[in-house]
């Protein structure tokens, strides 16, 4: 009997120690932090932006003996883009157009008492993008055609007015970085600069050339389809 007890009281021993070593071993166990999810550029997407914008405007004339006058101007501009991407490991590729309206203004008096005064009315561009993706961040550069409209405005000493509107076409380059904060929203800042060349412009049967630059900082969101 007295061994029959013992083995009984073992046995328990054995079951209680296996049942507490059970308990520890799901008391502490690790917990499994949540995976992250791999973002993929490749997609449509349409978004819009906000920025400023400066540049000048360099006008000569064959009257001018003392050389040129520059005119700076500057305001704000906003507008949406649209694009497509594609992503082969890091790199990707990319297609955009934007435009964006603006206010950019500026004049200058010439040398014999003249006003010049020059406004760029919106700003439109087709490019091509290359970027770097490091997860959801990625850094581009982007080049291309673009236009604008800018109204020309010509006041002489007497105070006679002349005006002129044209689109003006150009070339742009730019670079940016942008940011995935969810899965199908996106933000990005970027500089873009924009050459519109020396192009000929009539005022009151005098011919004057306006060549024309711009910058622009703007920042912006996107959302990606079919994410």
């Amino acid at each position: 009997m007295r061994r029959i007890t013992l083995a009984l009281l073992a046995t328990t021993m054995i079951a209680g120690t296996a049942s507490a070593a059970d308990l520890s071993s799901r008391r502490y166990a690790p917990v499994q932090a949540p995976t992250a999810y791999a973002f993929n550029w490749t997609g449509f997407y349409l978004g819009g932006n906000v920025g400023y914008g400066w540049g000048t405007n360099d006008w000569t004339a064959p009257s001018w003996s003392a050389g040129k006058l520059n005119t700076d101007f500057d305001g704000f501009v906003g507008g949406g883009q649209l694009g497509f991407n594609y992503q082969m490991g890091n790199i990707v590729l990319g297609l955009q157009g934007d435009i964006s309206g603006s206010n950019l203004e500026g004049k200058v008096y010439g040398f014999d008492g003249e006003e010049l005064k020059n406004e760029a009315t919106w700003l439109a561009s087709i490019t091509a993008r290359v970027g770097y993706a490091v997860d959801r961040a990625l850094f581009y550069v982007k080049g291309g055609a673009a236009w604008t409209d800018l109204d020309s405005t010509f006041v002489d000493g007497a105070g006679d007015v002349w005006k002129k509107s044209k689109t003006r076409d150009g070339w742009t380059v730019g670079a940016g970085v942008e940011y995935a904060f969810a899965p199908n929203w996106t933000t990005f800042v970027e500089y873009d600069y924009y050459d519109f060349g020396n192009k000929n412009t009539e005022f009151g049967g005098d011919l004057y050339k306006v060549d024309t630059d711009v910058s622009v900082v703007k920042v912006g969101v996107n959302y990606r389809f079919g994410y």
